[in-house]
């Protein structure tokens, strides 16, 4: 009698896949590198390389993924990779930087067929949306119903919730990066009488975290001071309302909209913090990341990344985790407790939200003119970056992570 091989569990198979992965986008990286040094653009890669767009985005997302989940959410199938590396290999001079890639390539799908991961498996660890238009639409009607029923059990609600993060270099350190966190409610109320809640949480106080620790700033670390802009708030606002509340570890706000006349709030703040993150990739900070808690039930949210233009340009990934606490979705088993359904991140032409947002424009527009004045730019100055979830499930953590660009020769000399 033989014994049984032993069942591998869903977290290993989803370690070594992730291993594998990422050893494929390095070599990815290194042949781009040869051929393509300042290349980001998926059109720029499939003209390079001959081939189609769609292939040429894959590939562009492969080397530029900040985690393993999207690399596989972008993997080609077999002739679609074989076409990929016989394309690799008219255009990189090494042959053995081709052959590297076309070696991860089959270690990775070696791990595929050895360990017996299923097509549903290999979704989960990629995260990569759901398979068909039907589960899709099944998926979007029980995020409705987890929604109504998040509000009946928690009695709050708003209508929508803004996150707007702005990134500039630092005028201390223009290696490093200052970011404004401009966080925006509009039409929070309650179902029955709850009392006041905690509505925001700025970002001042985290101005002594380390460099290799500003991937886990977010809207909801202690502040000071909380800074409200009554230009894109409920206007005679008074401390039965809005309150600031300090403690040892700072401050935050408690909001009451059953004190307010029409029993609806809308609130916006603004917060900086200097010199948090490296531009660059440095040997502690392979990714950049922002975040944001969803607390409340909200029918719309939207988490805006503004980069500054003068920034190096990347290519951001947004996700949705069932984490709360701070730092508890980062690590080696991350991937394991992100939503698994699609989730909307683009770039945008403009920072202004649709009408089916329900937001108010011109207090919108005022929160962000105020948060590029607090860094002395236009609007224009700034490419957007967008997430955006419709009635989201309650506690999770929505965030936008990009792998961070290398520095240029140039730049290390000025360094």
């Amino acid at each position: 009698m033989t014994d049984a091989p032993l069942k591998k569990s869903f977290a290993r198979k989803y370690r070594e896949v992730s291993d594998a992965a990422s050893n494929l986008q390095s070599a990815m990286q290194q042949a781009f590198a040869t051929i393509l040094p300042r290349e980001t653009s998926s059109r720029g890669i499939a003209r390079r390389l001959s081939i189609d767009k769609m292939l040429g985005w894959q590939a562009q997302r492969i080397a530029t993924a900040p985690d393993a989940a999207t690399i596989l959410s972008a993997l080609p199938g077999d002739r679609g990779m074989a076409l990929l590396i016989d394309a690799l290999g008219h255009e990189v001079p090494s042959a053995a930087v081709v052959e590297e890639v076309r070696r991860a390539d089959a270690a990775l799908r070696g791990i595929f067929a050895r360990d017996g991961a299923s097509s549903r498996e290999v979704l989960a660890i990629a995260a990569g949306g759901l398979d068909s238009k039907a589960q899709r639409r099944t998926l979007d009607r029980m995020l409705k119903v987890h929604f109504d029923s998040a509000v009946a059990i928690r009695g709050e609600v708003a209508n929508a919730e803004v996150v707007t993060w702005i990134a500039t270099p630092s005028r201390d350190d223009p290696s490093l990066v200052t970011l404004t966190n401009l966080y925006l409610v509009t039409g929070l109320r309650t179902i029955r009488p709850l009392g006041p809640r905690v509505i925001y949480r700025g970002i001042s106080a985290a101005s002594q975290v380390e460099t290799s620790d500003w991937s886990l700033v977010d809207a909801n670390a202690p502040v000071p001071l909380p800074l409200l802009v009554p230009e894109a708030s409920t206007p005679d606002l008074d401390a039965c309302e809005v309150e600031f509340k300090s403690t040892p570890r700072g401050g935050f706000v408690v909001a009451d909209p059953d004190e307010h006349p029409s029993g609806t709030l809308t609130l916006g703040f603004a917060d900086s913090i200097e010199g948090v993150g490296p531009i660059h990739r440095t040997e502690h900070d392979r990714t950049g990341e922002l975040a944001s808690q969803l607390a409340v039930p909200v029918k719309h949210f939207y988490l805006d990344v503004l980069f500054d233009m003068s920034l190096p340009p990347v290519e951001p990934n947004a996700a949705l985790y069932f984490s709360a606490a701070q730092g508890i979705e980062h690590g080696e088993f991350a991937e394991l407790r992100r939503f698994t359904g699609e989730v909307e991140g683009k770039f945008v032409r403009s920072p202004a939200l649709p009408k089916s947002s329900g937001v108010d424009p011109e207090k919108h527009l005022a929160l962000l003119e105020h948060g590029a004045q607090l860094v002395d730019r236009s609007l224009e100055d700034f490419r957007c970056f967008r997430m955006h979830i419709a009635y989201p499930p309650t506690y999770t953590r929505a965030v936008v992570r990009w792998l961070l660009p290398e520095s240029e020769p140039a730049d290390e000399a000025k360094a």
